[in-house]
């Protein structure tokens, strides 16, 4: 056989090559294959209950900061409590100490002798009644202080435990955190997967919806008394078999003044707390955000009754708890409405099957049907 010229060899390795390669892209697994690009829609889906779940991780923060200024009360109060404990047995000891020394002074002989040795029989037994008394002193005494040590004890189990209690707590606080930021993350990489023009869609939807939410708070003193017709905010559609997004698109329906466009009376203190949560329309949504200028859901419900002169906690499983419950035949503008199981959501009832609400990252304060998120209960605050 006749030697490959020495000017074709490159070639024929490059063709060997290129062999190789087709050869190992055949046998390459079907799985291996790059899986479809998620429609617009789908990733709208997935970014609604990440933010869900950032949500609800929030309110498990907030819950949780609760529970820390109730603890750091108790440890205050039992700290103080332990001080004058502390304080009690170091006096009672002091007291004990004196009695000891004036009993050692007295000395150890039978008090009988004492009476038979002594020159004035009469100033003995004086003494001798005021010994007995000074024992009766020291077995008072005695009890105190025991009574003293025991409280002592169980006020350093008390702080024990409460510091126990803040420790776990704001190891709870560090998890939750990390949690709400990774759900956060994790949406905000899952948009960045989408093309520029999708991406731009979304932008749009966000600055319509945002510019709706402002034009509510900026209507709201002209409303009349029938609730205007609503308004869609714009829904990305990439085919017709999508499926709707986790957590839809809200419709944008116009606002009123503090009664006028209410299916009840608002008076008193809920006409306060209404009236601030209209002012608060377009605010955006920050995680544990309680105002001004951005809030969580429970950061606005807890801010409108506040400037009610009404304290709420900065939770929403904890202003469910707290407060009188109704039902939802019952509503009134300023109740407060709670949804999903557990509870992670609240808003503030306005009249006419709607609430004002900050609803997730990336939205702003706007006014939503009640109807469209698992309802789970309302109070009166």
């Amino acid at each position: 056989m006749a030697a490959v010229p020495t000017a074709r060899r490159p070639a024929l390795a490059l063709v060997a090559a290129l062999a190789a390669a087709a050869a190992g892209l055949a046998v390459v697994p079907s799985s291996a294959v790059a899986e479809p690009r998620p429609t617009l829609r789908q990733v709208q889906n997935q970014v609604a209950e990440l933010h869900h779940e950032a949500e609800q991780a929030t309110e498990r923060y907030n819950e949780a900061r609760v529970q820390m200024t109730e603890v750091r009360r108790t440890l205050r109060q039992v700290s103080a409590r332990l001080d004058r404990a502390k304080a009690e047995v170091g006096g009672l000891q002091s007291v004990m100490g004196r009695m000891a020394a004036a009993s050692y002074k007295s000395g150890g002989v039978d008090m009988g002798m004492q009476l038979l040795l002594s020159d004035e029989p009469e100033a003995f037994l004086q003494q001798a009644t005021a010994l007995d008394q000074l024992s009766r002193r020291q077995g008072v005494a005695l009890r105190k202080v025991t009574a003293a040590r025991q409280r002592l004890a169980q006020d350093r189990l008390a702080v024990d435990q409460q510091r126990a209690r803040m420790a776990a707590l704001q190891s709870r606080l560090g998890a939750e955190k990390t949690i709400v930021e990774g759900k956060i993350a994790a949406a905000e990489s899952l948009l960045g997967t989408l093309r520029a023009q999708e991406q731009a869609r979304l932008e749009a939807a966000r600055r319509a919806a945002a510019s709706a939410a402002r034009a509510q708070r900026a209507d709201a003193p002209r409303a009349s008394r029938a609730d205007r017709p609503a308004q869609s905010a714009p829904v990305d559609r990439d085919e017709p078999g999508d499926q709707p997004a986790a957590r839809p698109a809200r419709k944008k329906t116009g606002g009123g003044s503090s009664g006028e466009s209410f299916n009840g009376a608002a008076s008193g203190r809920a006409s306060v707390a209404v009236r601030t949560a209209y002012a608060q329309l377009g605010d955006p949504y920050r995680w544990a955000g309680t105002g001004p200028g951005s809030f969580d859901c429970s950061g606005l419900t807890s801010f409108a009754w506040r400037a009610a002169g009404v304290s709420l906690p900065h939770s929403s499983r904890a202003q469910y708890a707290g407060g009188r419950k109704v039902s939802r035949s019952d509503l009134r503008p300023g109740d407060l409405v709670f949804f999903y199981s557990p509870i992670s959501h609240v808003g503030i009832y306005i009249g006419g099957g709607k609430i004002i609400d900050a609803p997730y990252p990336g939205s702003s304060v706007q006014i939503s049907p009640i109807s469209e998120m698992p309802y789970a209960g309302a109070v009166r605050p």
